[in-house]
């Protein structure tokens, strides 16, 4: 009978690597201010630090597959190849239970470690994360497996074929939100494929938001939709437009003002240099939606319809990605 060596029963498992995991504690001294051509962006040259660690399996026996399932009774199951009793698995959520068996063996299960963000490996694509698992003030939860971010397609970060079938076919992404002007008259469709729903609603970041904010109310149009999800949405880089509009959402949904600040940062993992909540562009953003209110989810909240975002977009967005 095949027997399963790891994870052990019961163990809780990283998903972040050792260089996540010291960035999440010493970020304040990492994320060092830097200036930010944010549409003209230069690779670092640094080794890619965004992608996710895997789950090793292993076990003793012939199997040449295994099977991973969010149920114990495995149901809805998917069989994973492997070789010489071992394999890799990426992108599983944080702070949820799997079962696995290979073989004939018993049933084992485990538990990810519920640290946010759930980043995700695509091959060739950078700065991928769920915007789900991080914890709202109120007590709630983002959804995980419905709205992403990260990097463009090409042509300064280009998505492998292997890469593009993780999107498509394990995260199931449904639509393309890009916000790259420089996008327009040579992108019209996504990458991703013909049957992949694609807006190209060129975006602003920082302090242009409040001066120019182009597009904003299709954007948030786009999000509010629940037949468009999961979506992935991403300018250059998924830093800085990106980011802005990451900022944006995770403040309708409550998150706190340090996890929103984390969460920019985070950036500074990837390979489009560092991002510090002490810099210029995210202090803007701060300084810029200071006057709509107390809280950032009021504030937020307010911006949002003076630009003409209803009040009910935004409590259609609340019901799609929160948890009950």
């Amino acid at each position: 009978m095949t027997k399963l060596l790891t994870p052990a029963n019961g163990e809780t498992v990283t998903l972040h690597t050792e260089r996540q995991k010291y960035f999440r504690e010493h970020h304040r001294e990492m994320a060092v201010h830097s200036s930010i051509d944010w549409l003209h962006l230069v690779h670092t040259g640094e080794k890619d630090n965004s992608h996710p660690a895997p789950v090793t399996f292993a076990w003793e026996g012939d199997a040449d597959t295994m099977e991973l399932s969010l149920h114990a009774d495995m149901t809805d199951a998917v069989s994973i190849p492997a070789e010489g009793g071992t394999c890799q698995v990426y992108n599983l959520y944080i702070g949820t239970t799997y079962w696995w068996r290979a073989g004939d063996s018993e049933i084992g299960t485990f538990t990810t470690e519920d640290t946010a963000p759930r980043w995700i490996f695509a091959e060739g694509g950078t700065n991928i994360r769920d915007a789900g698992g991080w914890k709202t003030l109120d007590g709630r939860r983002i959804r995980q497996g419905l709205l992403f971010r990260g990097s463009e397609f090409g042509p300064h970060a280009v998505i492998t074929e292997k890469g593009i079938r993780t999107l498509r076919e394990e995260i199931g992404i449904r639509t393309d939100l890009d916000f790259r002007g420089e996008a327009v008259g040579v992108t019209t469709e996504s990458p991703l494929g013909a049957d992949i729903r694609f807006f190209l609603l060129p975006a602003t970041a920082y302090e242009v938001l409040y001066s120019d904010p182009s597009n904003l109310k299709e954007i948030f149009t786009v999000f509010a939709d629940p037949e468009n999800y999961p979506i992935y949405y991403h300018c250059w880089g998924g830093a800085d437009r990106t980011g802005t509009y990451a900022f944006l959402l995770g403040s309708i949904l409550g998150m706190s003002g340090e996890d929103l600040a984390m969460d920019y940062e985070l950036t500074s993992l990837s390979v489009w240099g560092c991002r510090s909540q002490d810099g210029d562009g995210f202090r803007a953003v701060l300084d810029g939606i200071a006057p709509y209110g107390n809280t950032a989810k009021e504030r937020a909240e307010n911006f949002l319809q003076e630009q003409g975002v209803t009040m009910a977009q935004i409590e259609s967005i609340r019901k799609i990605l929160l948890e009950d």
